[in-house]
């Protein structure tokens, strides 16, 4: 799908061809779904059109910095290398472009007000950056570089082709971003940022097989907050809201790095044990979860105690499939709240054990 014809001669006496060339290389690039396949395939037609060594995709890394994410045709280079390293967004020739808006020929690099040290010990000669827009704004640039070859200016004509494939390469990096954002929100709580049920079962079901794999305890825990539904009607859903996002992070906190956790509904959360070596580790991890969410809250004369109640089962000592591990895991969650919660039960396929409440810490909210 590249350019295969000879530019400065097409551009002379036959710029119909040209025109033809570009128009069907472009439509033949937007029969292309996988974007890493697409990036090389329009950097392969840029490179030859521009008698260029190769090019790379630059994009955002956060707000205020910018990293390396495809190459096409640069294969000598250390990729790795470049590949990990970040660099600020004002600076560069990147840099300038992303800020300025407007595309950039730089035919000496190596002098050029715009050189980085990195880039010049690769052995960088010229590049050409172009702006990849997005609705609110940049959201990249793709550099065509020269290291072995001469670069040549591009004429009006050339710098045209380049920009049409510019946007090509912006509209996909965008339309990649969002699918991505769609596919967190179906995996994840919106508030919080945890995982929703359907993510839990995906990585519950993972998590058995590993357990059974490597001979270890799985522990399902399911943990519910004790007064959260008098803190709603007292203080309003925005305060409700602000204790589950409290929670979210408190459970974090109190885990390892390891676990995972779920929001699955209401104040309802789920967080998997893995790797675990003994009941005695159980009830440390669920001593401190419960010791973690316990707090009093305070406005105008009302007072509101949250505590958690938890129920965990264990497998493969409860010898169940994921949807009944998590059943039996809620039910002893309903049997430590209806001892006065506060406190955790676990399940195994013989007996339960619990612990009693842990004192209250008082916050104003």
């Amino acid at each position: 799908m590249n350019l295969e014809i000879n530019r400065s001669k097409a551009l002379i006496t036959d710029p119909e061809s040209f025109w033809k060339a570009a128009v069907t290389t472009a439509t033949d690039l937007l029969q292309i779904f996988s974007f890493s396949e697409f990036f090389s395939s329009s950097a392969s037609s840029l490179a030859s059109l521009l008698q260029a060594d190769g090019a790379a995709l630059i994009v955002y890394d956060g707000p205020e910095y910018l990293r390396y994410r495809l190459f096409y045709g640069l294969e000598f280079m250390n990729q790795k290398a470049i590949s990990t390293f970040t660099f600020s967004a004002t600076k560069g020739t990147v840099g300038r472009v992303l800020n300025t808006g407007a595309y950039l020929f730089t035919e000496d690099y190596q002098n050029s007000m715009d050189s980085m040290p990195e880039f010049v010990a690769s052995g960088l000669k010229s590049n050409l950056v172009f702006p990849l827009p997005g609705p609110d704004g940049y959201i990249g640039a793709v550099a065509i570089t020269w290291l072995k070859h001469k670069a040549v200016k591009p004429d009006e004509s050339t710098l045209v082709v380049v920009k049409m494939f510019a946007a090509l390469l912006g509209s996909l990096l965008y339309r990649e971003k969002l699918e991505i954002e769609l596919g967190n929100l179906a995996r994840h709580d919106p508030l919080t940022g945890l995982a929703n049920r359907r993510e839990l079962m995906i990585r519950l079901e993972e998590a058995q097989k590993r357990a059974a794999r490597h001979q270890t305890l799985l522990v399902v825990v399911v943990l519910d907050l004790d007064g959260f539904k008098r803190l709603n009607d007292v203080f309003g859903h925005a305060a409700g809201d602000k204790i589950l996002i409290q929670t979210a992070k408190k459970l974090q906190e109190a885990g390892r790095t390891t676990d995972m956790i779920a929001r699955v509904g209401g104040d309802e959360f789920v967080v998997l044990l893995e790797d675990v070596k003994s009941l005695v580790s159980v009830e440390m991890i669920l001593g401190r979860i419960v010791s973690s969410l316990t707090a009093k809250f305070e406005k105008d004369g009302y007072l509101v105690e949250i505590s958690t109640s938890v129920g965990a089962a264990v497998y493969p000592l409860d010898f169940v499939d994921s949807e009944s591990l998590l059943i039996h895991a809620d039910k002893a969650m309903y049997s430590a709240k209806r001892a006065g919660g506060n406190r955790f039960v676990v399940v195994t396929s013989e007996k339960y054990s619990c612990i009693g409440s842990t004192s209250l810490d008082t916050t104003v909210i």
